[in-house]
């Protein structure tokens, strides 16, 4: 896909978002801590994601040009302690989650606890909670948005869930037009507490995680600075978020 067609794409979701959302003044990102979970942006937990990353991947690359920003694994926890939604773009994503909730929770069961990736301590075991995940894609009036504004399901859902992804967590592994549209969200502030962004590609996936990373709001983040990614590796990031999370209750 051209540059042209790409700055197509990026002005058109501004107009619908002009149209769908009055504009204001975006609160401007600054580092830092917050309040709580602040001892848990280290390089141990991050080091954590980049491992299941690069081990569901099989791409080393994933240790080197993984983006954290705003103190991503802080959020999640905050986000998983108030049991926030979680909003994914497909199906696949969703199923993506459920399936590597579900095989940590069987590796439990059958398991001896290993020692922990950068850590001498030995990891715990822990059964993961299933939390309440939504795909956007299949929002009610996605299919409706998506014939009016020429756009994807994903995309169009996002726009229909403008208000109830504040707080919450975003994942999208795929649509990147999706992951467009939560970053103007985001701008016009619907925060959510985390957005985890991997669609793979070298068009306009590409774009869209430039704009996440390059995000002038507080918003934290994860993402891949390169063309690769993934609902896979999506999936083994928010699952091991899931694990950080409940090794600490």
């Amino acid at each position: 896909m051209s540059g042209e067609d790409q700055k197509d794409i990026e002005i058109s979701i501004s107009e619908i978002y002009d149209q769908l959302q009055p504009a204001q003044a975006p609160a401007l990102k600054k580092e830092k801590k917050p309040e709580e979970f602040n001892e848990l942006h280290d390089n141990v937990n991050e080091n954590r994601i980049r491992r299941v990353c690069t081990e569901v991947s099989g791409d080393i690359d994933y240790k080197r040009f993984l983006v954290f920003k705003m103190h991503p694994v802080a959020a999640a926890l905050k986000a998983f302690k108030n049991d926030s939604v979680i909003y994914v773009d497909t199906p696949l994503m969703r199923s993506a989650i459920l399936s590597g909730i579900r095989e940590e929770n069987e590796k439990s069961l059958i398991e001896k606890p290993r020692g922990g990736f950068d850590s001498d301590k030995p990891a715990q075991k822990v059964i993961l909670k299933v939390p309440e995940i939504i795909c956007a894609a299949e929002h009610p009036k996605s299919e409706e948005f998506a014939k009016k504004y020429n756009v994807s399901k994903s995309m169009a859902g996002f726009m229909a869930l403008k208000d109830e992804i504040k707080k919450s967590v975003v994942v999208i592994g795929k649509d990147e037009t999706a992951l467009l549209s939560v970053c103007r969200m985001a701008e016009r502030g619907s925060l959510p507490y985390l957005v985890l962004g991997f669609p793979a590609g070298i068009g306009t996936q590409m774009t869209s995680k430039e704009y996440l990373a390059d995000i002038q709001v507080e918003l934290p983040l994860i993402t891949m600075s390169q063309t690769k990614g993934g609902v896979e590796t999506a999936a083994a990031c928010f699952v091991e978020l899931m694990k950080i999370y409940e090794e600490r209750l």
